[in-house]
C-alpha cells in the first residue's frame, strides 16, 4: 500500500530542511583587522597575494577595498608589461615577425586595464557577476597575448610580465569571490 503524495511530499520537504539547517554557512569576512590576510588564504596565491596587497599603515579596509588594492597592483603591473612591450618593439633587435603579437599585447593590456575601470565600476554598483566577469577578461586578455607568439611558434616574449599578470589577476578573481556579496 503506497502512502498518501501528501506524505512524501512532506518527507521529502523535512529531509531538505533538515539538508539546508545542517549546512554552516560560511563565516562572515568582518572588515578591519586581518581581511586581508584571511582574503589572500582563500586565493590559489596566498603569499602573492599577501606580498602584493598591501593596505597603507592604519587604512580601514573591507572585501571592497582589498580588491582594489589587488586590483591597483594589477593596473601597476599592466603599466610596467606595456613599457616592456614597447621597448621590444623599439629594439632593432627584435625579430620583425615578433612585432605583430608585441602590438597585439599592447593593446591587449590597454584592453585588461578597460576591464578593471569596468570591474571597478561594477563593484561600486553592487554587481558581483559583472566584477568577476570583468576580472575574467583581464586573465583572458594576458593568455590572448602568449597565444600571439605561440600561433607564430615564437617563444613569447613577454611570457614573465603575462605570468605574474596571471598570477595577479587570479588573485583578484579569487578575492572576488571569496568577499564580495
Amino acid at each position: 500500500m503506497r502512502p498518501p503524495l501528501a506524505a512524501g511530499v512532506l518527507l521529502v520537504l523535512v529531509l531538505v530542511i533538515a539538508a539546508v539547517v545542517a549546512t554552516p554557512a560560511p563565516a562572515p569576512i568582518a572588515p578591519g583587522g586581518d581581511i586581508v590576510k584571511t582574503l589572500c588564504a582563500k586565493t590559489e596565491y596566498p603569499v602573492e597575494c599577501e606580498m602584493t596587497v598591501l593596505p597603507k599603515p592604519g587604512q580601514k579596509l573591507d572585501a571592497a577595498g582589498v580588491l582594489r588594492l589587488a586590483m591597483d597592483v594589477v593596473r601597476a603591473k599592466l603599466a610596467d608589461s606595456k613599457k616592456a612591450a614597447d621597448a621590444l618593439i623599439a629594439d632593432p633587435k627584435t625579430a620583425r615577425l615578433a612585432l605583430s603579437p608585441l602590438h597585439a599585447c599592447v593593446d591587449l593590456y590597454d584592453y585588461s586595464s578597460y576591464s578593471l575601470d569596468r570591474a571597478d565600476k561594477a563593484m561600486a554598483a553592487g554587481d558581483k557577476d559583472t566584477t568577476v566577469t570583468m576580472l575574467d577578461a583581464v586573465l583572458s586578455d594576458v593568455d590572448t597575448c602568449d597565444q600571439g607568439f605561440e600561433d607564430l611558434h615564437l617563444t613569447p616574449l613577454l611570457s614573465k610580465q603575462d605570468e605574474e599578470l596571471a598570477k595577479l589577476a587570479t588573485i583578484c578573481i579569487d578575492i572576488a569571490a571569496a568577499g564580495l556579496r
